[in-house]
């Protein structure tokens, strides 16, 4: 193997969370290992363990990179202008990255679950996150007398899986999103039956 050209820290560890990111989503996290990852990366066994600890470890990384990419999609909501419209963008927004993630995607949604306990409470922290979000915009909705009353957290994690499954579904029959049909029914679904008219 070709000797590794010196980097800085930073660099070197992003170009192995790259590496095991590109690994993972293509393998799975079980069929992948740290072999797959250091020649993805182009990098010595010894280099892979001057960053990380396992395989394990380079995938916490990976999901939190991940997590950050789909949270990143999401602009907070200027209540001075039109909120639907701003409702629809968001929601473009976080359709259309996770369909350039493309196979990334699936580590999010299919290959963290179960992994282990860490894995998980990460995962439950994302989800978590992501709920609560809604559910502050559901709230504000409320106050502005743009949304209907409702449980607000029970109907934060109902929006979420409007989302969250038609996406897992893709992923897991490899069919490419729609993204304006997908949020065309979204926002149909949320436009007719939770926002005031």
């Amino acid at each position: 193997m070709a000797r590794a050209r010196p980097i800085d820290p930073d660099s070197r560890r992003a170009q192995l969370i790259a590496a095991a990111r590109a690994v993972f989503a293509a393998k799975g996290y079980h069929a992948a290992g740290v072999a797959d990852i250091i020649d993805g990366a182009g990098v010595a066994r010894g280099t892979f363990y001057n960053y990380f600890e396992s395989k394990r470890a380079v995938f916490q990384d990976v999901l939190i990179e991940i997590m950050e990419d789909v949270g990143g999609a999401v602009a907070p909501i200027d209540v001075t202008r039109s909120v639907p419209e701003q409702v629809r963008a968001n929601l473009h927004n976080v359709v259309s990255v996770l369909q350039e993630m493309g196979d990334d995607a699936r580590i999010l949604f299919t290959e963290a679950a179960g992994i282990d306990a860490e894995v998980t409470e990460t995962l439950g922290e994302f989800y978590g996150g992501a709920t609560g979000r809604i559910a502050r915009a559901l709230r504000t909705g409320q106050e502005l007398g743009l949304v209907q009353p409702c449980d607000v957290d029970l109907t934060a994690s109902c929006l979420l899986g409007l989302l969250k499954e038609p996406v897992y579904q893709g992923l897991l029959s490899r069919r490419a999103i729609d993204v304006d049909r997908l949020v065309d029914t979204m926002f149909a679904i949320v436009g007719g039956g939770l926002m005031r008219r």
